[in-house]
């Protein structure tokens, strides 16, 4: 593949980046606090996007990229659907979310009236639709990579492809903070809109020309395709994919189980406003995280993906611990000191992950692509709505923010400890011979 291609292809994250980024920081931000929607409900909202995939539509698009092609291309149409997909929704989001009414109602009238919001039920389906796009595009894409680039060199291109996407979320939430510096909902919807344009103009650019038309299937790619219920079957029967999937599922729910609260976190416990909190989190933790992903990317095959996973995890923890600190304190300068080791933790982690989780597909790129993609969305869901009804929860029996995001905190911690201790089992050679029996094993039941 031509080296130009492979620097193209790098770029089609940034347009996620730029979506997902004005979503976690901005749009989430105003919806809790300008909007005063209940976390438990914003966060529900937001989680939505990762519903799909818990009901197949990963393993899906998995399935029939392999065996579907149109216009002589695998990947590439799936990947421009979901993004299209994704683009409308993110849109409509911000002025759907003003027509929401279910904050000036009492909590005992609230439960009723989400049956009858309008406004309410517009953002479920522009999320679910926003969900369908990532869920279709992100697979499509991995596999694409796992095509193209190949298991050796796979660490490297996450190491420049996933900086680049955090990269741009810090741009993006740099360029939304100032703007709504003077907040207003005209100018929240502006923003969502210049944000989507981009996106698309991004991922036009980086994708097109990328796969050549009526590629053959690499040897062991595609010679099986399993439904959802048969990828059901894999993961209840195959103790090694089963462990594996857990700890995936483990190790994004530790990453990601306060991210889209941080913009909230500062604006509950350290009084910061909308500006403020859309840059402060992304810089502090995005900048040391990008630097980081590309480091531990070019030194992955040094380092070893489990070893650069443990250490991840272990600054990841230290990092928690010293945000706790910092906001009993009430500590900015501890703060910012955190929220570094937290981005630096991140990054190191997240490469090692993902790079694990690219590489142990045993020759079927799409279907195991699709499983870890679930285990993945499922622990988004999990850490999504599962911290909304925790701030909700805690904050409603202690009357004190800083509680509420301890115990979120707290939980982070406890499952990076779980992820390093699952570590040891992943073995990939043991999980390469178990795939390939199980796979023998289901063609067979499927011609009987």
């Amino acid at each position: 593949m031509k080296i130009f291609n492979l620097i193209r292809l790098s770029f089609f994250l940034m347009s996620f980046g730029i979506m997902l980024g004005f979503v976690t920081d901005a749009l989430s931000r105003v919806m809790i606090k300008e909007l005063m929607i209940p976390s438990t409900i914003v966060l529900g909202l937001i989680s939505l996007k990762e519903l799909l995939a818990i009901f197949g539509v990963k393993v899906w698009a998995g399935n029939v990229s392999e065996r579907v092609s149109l216009f002589g291309l695998r990947r590439t149409p799936y990947i421009f659907l979901g993004l299209l997909s994704c683009v409308f929704a993110f849109v409509f989001a911000p002025a759907a979310a003003y027509e929401v009414k279910i904050a000036e109602l009492s909590f005992s009238d609230m439960l009723p009236a989400l049956l009858t919001d309008i406004g309410l039920w517009k953002l479920c389906v522009i999320f679910l639709m926003f969900g369908f796009g990532v869920q279709v595009a992100t697979t499509t894409y991995y596999a694409l990579l796992v095509d193209t680039v190949g298991e050796k060199n796979i660490g490297k291109f996450i190491g420049v492809s996933w900086p680049l996407m955090v990269l741009t979320s810090i741009f993006s939430a740099g360029f939304v903070g100032h703007y709504l510096k003077v907040y207003t909902p005209e100018r929240l919807v502006a923003a969502a809109e210049v944000c989507g344009v981009i996106s698309i103009v991004i991922g036009l650019i980086s994708l097109l020309g990328v796969e050549k038309r009526h590629a053959e299937i690499k040897e062991g790619k595609g010679t099986h395709a399993i439904t959802f219920s048969q990828s059901v079957m894999l993961l209840s029967s195959s103790p090694k994919t089963l462990m594996f999937a857990v700890y995936i599922f483990i190790s994004i729910f530790a990453i990601f189980a306060s991210f889209t609260l941080m913009g909230t976190f500062g604006a509950d416990v350290f009084g910061m406003p909308v500006g403020i909190t859309t840059n402060l989190f992304r810089q502090y933790i995005g900048v040391p995280q990008l630097v980081c992903m590309l480091i531990a990317g070019f030194l992955m095959n040094r380092i070893g993906k489990k070893r650069g996973a443990f250490l991840g995890n272990t600054i990841g923890i230290i990092g928690f611990m010293m945000l706790i600190a910092a906001g009993f304190m009430r500590d900015e300068q501890l703060l910012h000191v955190s929220l570094v080791v937290i981005g630096t933790g991140f990054g190191i982690a997240s490469v090692s992950n993902i790079s694990m989780m690219m590489t142990m597909t045993s020759g079927q790129t799409g279907i195991y692509l699709g499983l870890w993609g679930t285990a993945e969305s499922l622990a988004l869901l999990c850490s999504d709505f599962g911290s909304g009804i925790i701030r909700d929860l805690v904050y409603h029996f202690s009357g004190q923010y800083i509680w509420a995001y301890t115990a979120i905190f707290t939980l982070q911690i406890i499952a990076f400890a779980t992820s390093s201790l699952l570590l040891p089992a992943i073995s990939k050679k043991e999980f390469e011979a178990e795939s390939e029996a199980k796979m023998a094993e289901l063609a067979l039941a499927s011609k009987g």
